[in-house]
């Protein structure tokens, strides 16, 4: 019995060590195929957008990872009554792994067609998001924006300054630009001033705006799986076409990767929250 208790002990104290540094292990490993992740949706639309252009991107956010392992040991004895009687020391151990992440498809048309722009743009088309879209995307954001203590210091001021200027609030509503209006980031003229908020979401929109621009072909290649040089670092398909990209190309890759990722998460959802005497609307992260 003593044999027993030692070999239980024993195995106990390596169970614990070797788990400690096998989730340890398996937590970097699932850390680093995030970005292998990233580069197979981005070359797999590719794919996609070369063997059809007129496709329909698709994509995941992936977040809230999760990596478990779970080690049992137990032990005992068999008996054989013999005659003699004889028995034998058992020790019995198990481990279950987990490794997975969560997953938000994107859904929202704004983001979609934005996606389609970038893409078609990596293949050479010279697509660019229209003002009518621009002016319906200016009031899906000024949505994203929370109202905190600068923005409303801010609008104060504004206001205040434009109601010394005019009186009249027709004259005042003729001289402002805010994000109820159509054409929020139309060029205003000479004597209309946007508000704060109209400012900021023509900023974010200015942004995207160079990021797709900025986006340019030639850094990936397309062709059938036989084409498929032995340098190539990362490869894509869809049906019978395949996109991959060799050494020289991962430096685009990453950067078109990050443009599609800004994209992917845009737009966020409005969470209702609500609190003793009224509600609140708050942007929140898709996926909860």
């Amino acid at each position: 019995m003593r044999l027993v208790r030692l070999s239980f002990l024993v195995g106990l104290s390596c169970v614990v060590g070797c788990t400690t540094g096998r989730l340890r292990q398996r937590t970097v490993n699932q850390g680093s195929t995030l970005p292998e992740m990233q580069y197979q949706q981005v070359l797999d639309n590719l794919a996609q957008f070369a063997e059809h252009p007129g496709s329909l991107p698709w994509h995941v956010n992936l977040k809230e990872g999760t990596s478990q392992l779970t080690d049992s040991l137990s032990g005992g004895a068999a008996l054989d009554l013999g005659p003699p009687v004889t028995w034998f020391p058992q020790l019995l151990g198990s481990r279950t792994a987990v490794a997975q992440w969560g997953m938000a498809p994107v859904v929202d048309p704004t983001e979609l067609r934005l996606l389609r722009i970038a893409y078609r743009r990596a293949l050479g088309a010279p697509d660019m998001p229209t003002p009518r879209f621009l002016d319906e995307l200016a009031h899906e954001l000024k949505d994203q924006f929370a109202s905190n203590d600068d923005l409303r210091y801010e609008s104060q001021l504004f206001y205040e300054s434009e109601y010394r200027t005019y009186h009249n609030p027709r004259d005042l509503d003729a001289h402002v630009l805010s994000t109820n209006d159509t054409g929020v980031c139309q060029s205003p003229g000479a004597s209309v001033d946007r508000s704060p908020l109209a400012t900021n979401v023509c900023r974010k929109i200015e942004i995207l705006q160079a990021d797709l621009a900025e986006i340019q072909p030639g850094w990936f290649h397309v062709g059938s799986k036989h084409d498929i040089p032995k340098d190539a670092c990362y490869v894509g398909k869809s049906g019978h076409s395949y996109a991959w990209v060799c050494p020289d190309g991962i430096d685009q890759l990453t950067e078109f990767t990050l443009t599609v990722l800004k994209i992917s998460s845009l737009i966020k959802e409005t969470e209702t929250l609500i609190s003793p005497g009224n509600v609140k609307f708050s942007p929140g992260d898709r996926g909860g």
